[in-house]
């Protein structure tokens, strides 16, 4: 199947004719725009997603799902225009989580779509802060120390899958688990730690690349000076992923945070919940507000996302100021080299996982208004 198409390029604006045939891209050259440029769509290769928790009621922390609803949840991330995915655990005990580490390793091996869609498996936990706060919605009661034995059980059941694992390197043994997770080529995250900055400082010098959702997973009253926030912001070390729904993070705040991290080393991440998708209401004890809110039912404690990766790039755009070419970057580019994988890229022959979608710029004041528009007809990935 063959598609052609004007439009502009993501990182450029400029006008270009695209091409793909069998979903692989076959061209792209230079175009002439009769009218107006800014009646052209932008494309973007498909975003990545280095952390989402499910959809619709099921959870891959879930000990009861399966690898077909593996699959689903997989698929509709890729309607989403998601090219790729880490599917996130949250802390549970270790059945629950070989359970769903199970699920997913068999939907890669039964649908060749699902591997191809899938990066890498993302571990939130269970070695976690049980501090109130710091743990966000995770159960206290699920937290352990890391052991190398369990994480080896762990890589089993998932296949030799997991690629990130998030921890707080305040734990007992962190510190030589953090450096024996880098020696065997897996992404060491900071996140829901309480962390002193002498203790982020070895996490890092062991290993550690990341911190997961900066500014999230954290006691409501901090310190004013230092706390785990800035003391992981002002390091240069440390790549940082970002929950930009405009609930986790206020516009001001994120500015502040993507500004510290750089351009390079700023990672958009959806942080979806099992519950995105669903209707406001009690689940268990999560609740959806109408506001579209996901939260321990009772508190005022964030529970994850409803909102996907094309709503943190208007989010970004329009309200935090960040650049479109900026925006895409960190959910395509900077995921990529984190991870230590090929970059997507628009060039002749590479898969044509692509997003179309209007963007209206307004150069004066440094905003740029994203419109949600479609997948390519021939999406494949």
């Amino acid at each position: 199947m063959t598609a052609s198409f004007l439009a502009r390029l993501w990182s450029t604006g400029a006008p270009i004719r695209l091409t793909t045939r069998d979903a692989v891209i076959e061209s792209i050259e230079p175009a002439e725009v009769r009218g107006s440029i800014d009646d052209l769509e932008y494309v973007a290769p498909a975003f990545w997603d280095l952390q989402t928790n499910g959809r619709e009621g099921i959870s891959f922390a879930d000990p009861a799902i399966d690898s077909e609803q593996v699959a689903w949840i997989v698929r509709e991330h890729v309607k989403l225009g998601e090219a790729r995915i880490c599917p996130t655990l949250i802390s549970a005990t270790e059945s629950a989580t070989i359970a769903g580490l199970g699920a997913i390793a068999l939907a890669c091996r039964r649908h060749a779509d699902v591997a191809a869609a899938v990066l890498g498996i993302h571990l939130e936990g269970p070695y976690l802060s049980t501090l109130d706060g710091y743990r966000g919605a995770h159960q206290a009661e699920a937290m352990r120390d890391p052991t190398w034995d369990e994480f080896e059980r762990f890589q089993a059941a998932a296949e030799g899958a997991i690629a990130i694992v998030t921890l707080a390197p305040e734990r007992e043994g962190s510190i030589e688990f953090i450096q024996r997770l880098s020696n065997a080529g897996v992404v060491v995250a900071l996140g829901h730690t309480a962390a002193d900055d002498e203790t982020i400082d070895r996490a890092v010098r062991a290993g550690a690349k990341l911190s997961t959702h900066l500014g999230n997973g954290i006691a409501s009253t901090l310190p004013r000076h230092p706390n785990p926030i800035w003391i992981q912001a002002g390091d240069d070390r440390l790549s940082a992923s970002f929950i930009a729904d405009g609930d986790h993070l206020d516009a001001s705040t994120l500015r502040v945070l993507m500004r510290a991290k750089g351009d390079d080393r700023s990672i958009t991440i959806s942080d979806m919940s099992p519950l995105a998708g669903s209707p406001p209401g009690r689940y268990g004890s999560w609740e959806v507000t109408r506001s579209g809110k996901v939260i321990v039912a009772g508190t005022p404690y964030l529970a994850g996302s409803c909102r996907d990766q094309f709503d943190a790039l208007a989010f970004m755009t329009e309200i935090v100021g960040v650049s479109l070419e900026n925006a895409i970057r960190s959910m395509t580019v900077n995921p990529a080299r984190l991870l230590g994988r090929p970059e997507p890229k628009l060039e002749p022959g590479e898969p044509a996982n692509l997003v179309r979608f209007r963007a209206i710029v307004d150069s004066a004041n440094r905003r740029t208004r994203v419109v949600r528009s479609r997948l390519t007809e021939d999406q494949e990935y």
